[in-house]
């Protein structure tokens, strides 16, 4: 299971990455933010700027995260892959590289999002409002797993 965590999460940045790129040779050069009741945009923003704020909140958020686990690396016996052998420092550990990977899916399916949304093609964004629902979904489950992780321990 761990090692499953730490290759979907490196899977996760690359998959940011290129999506981020996508999108944005895609997008006008400007984005609405916020919208009026009528649709009409009622706030722009520069698409370099949106790659930019993407792009530094993907790396404050993973950053902290990895800092953080650097942090408690020294004193943790990370050799053990069974969930019942571990201390709960050692679960938290492991459980932070899962959170990293679903917040990266979370700004990955919210770039796709975005990039449906001003693409010139005009999809029927109606269709893809699944895309929004999942990242917080996975993130409920991802915590209800820590708890169960948490409660479970002998």
């Amino acid at each position: 299971m761990i090692k499953v965590t730490k290759l979907l999460y490196t899977l996760s940045i690359f998959v940011f990455l290129a999506i981020l790129l996508y999108v944005y040779a895609f997008l006008p050069d400007q984005i609405g933010v916020f919208f009026e009741s009528n649709g009409d945009a009622s706030v722009l923003i520069q698409r370099a700027d949106f790659f930019y704020a993407a792009l530094g909140l993907f790396v404050l958020t993973n950053g902290a995260i990895l800092l953080y686990r650097k942090m408690n690396r020294g004193h943790l016996n990370l050799g053990k892959t069974d969930f019942e052998d571990m201390s709960s420092a050692e679960l938290v550990y492991h459980w932070l590289m899962g959170l990293s990977f679903v917040i990266n899916v979370i700004y990955i399916f919210s770039i796709m999002f975005v990039g449906m949304y001003h693409n010139s093609e005009h999809f029927d964004i109606t269709n893809y409002v699944a895309l929004i629902y999942i990242g917080p979904i996975l993130l409920a489950g991802w915590i209800f797993w820590f708890i169960y992780l948490q409660f479970s321990k002998k």
